[in-house]
């Protein structure tokens, strides 16, 4: 729908024992070779057993444990350039799939002095996007066939429209996706799942965006045409928080 939904739309030698058992624990969809090269690279021989250590524990990391090591698997894979700090999209998509590389594009855009924690944070994107972004595309195309709705008519929610072009076509993505609860609350975690990270991200901010502007009062949903109508416009409300905010409702009232 306008820029998330969008996104789903248009993406119709002797590594050690301990080394490779690390690779395939952490998911990072490297070669032994490739994982060898970079901790000969970022380690020392000294902290070589600790680092493997760490690297096992790669699905807990909150920070990057062994310092710049996702920099040099991604640029090993050629995915990241270093020189110029910049993820590689082509080679991305190319590599992993439109799908993958949507999910994860704002987040690969979010440039930072620091590449290694650059690198990292996209790393860790992409690692949830093979979780995720497939089983939101496949919900919405399900939703779409569902609904009986055209590639084209999918596209319109490029526009972020007054009114929803695919009548109901979110409600059926949000519940499928499990974005409420029983109460009718948001399960945020679900959103931002289903989305991946938004435009407006900043990885330095203390205070995370606050949606709760966006959820309807209980006495505005039961005024609304419908659920599915107050549904679309607390979705619209979450991407013009996301910035999000370029489709028809904005040019009527610039």
């Amino acid at each position: 729908m306008r820029l998330n939904l969008a996104r789903l739309i248009t993406s119709t030698s002797t590594a050690s024992a301990s080394a490779l058992r690390c690779l395939v624990l952490a998911d990072l969809a490297g070669e032994a070779k490739i994982l060898e090269n970079c901790l000969k690279k970022v380690s020392s021989p000294e902290r070589i057993v600790s680092d493997l250590q760490k690297l096992e524990r790669y699905p807990e990391w909150t920070s990057e444990e062994v310092p710049c090591l996702m920099r040099c698997l991604a640029s090993e894979k050629g995915w990241f350039d270093i020189v110029k700090n910049k993820w590689q999209g082509k080679r991305l998509t190319d590599d992993m799939g439109a799908d993958v590389y949507n999910y994860c594009r704002f987040e690969l855009m979010r440039k930072s002095r620091d590449g290694c924690s650059f690198a990292y944070r996209g790393l860790r994107c992409l690692k949830q996007a093979e979780l995720h972004a497939g089983t939101s595309l496949s919900t919405l195309l399900h939703c779409a066939r569902t609904l009986n709705a055209t590639n084209v008519e999918l596209l319109q929610y490029n526009q972020l429209k007054t009114e929803e072009p695919i009548p109901c076509l979110f409600q059926c993505f949000a519940d499928a996706m499990g974005f409420y609860d029983t109460t009718g609350d948001w399960r945020l975690l679900n959103w931002q799942q289903a989305f991946g990270p938004s435009r407006m991200e900043n990885q330095t901010q203390e205070q995370p965006l606050d949606y709760s502007e966006c959820r309807r009062s209980d006495k505005e949903r039961k005024e609304a045409t419908s659920k599915c109508s107050w549904m679309y416009e607390e979705y619209k409300c979450w991407e013009r928080l996301n910035g999000n905010d370029f489709g028809e409702e904005s040019r009527e009232t610039s």
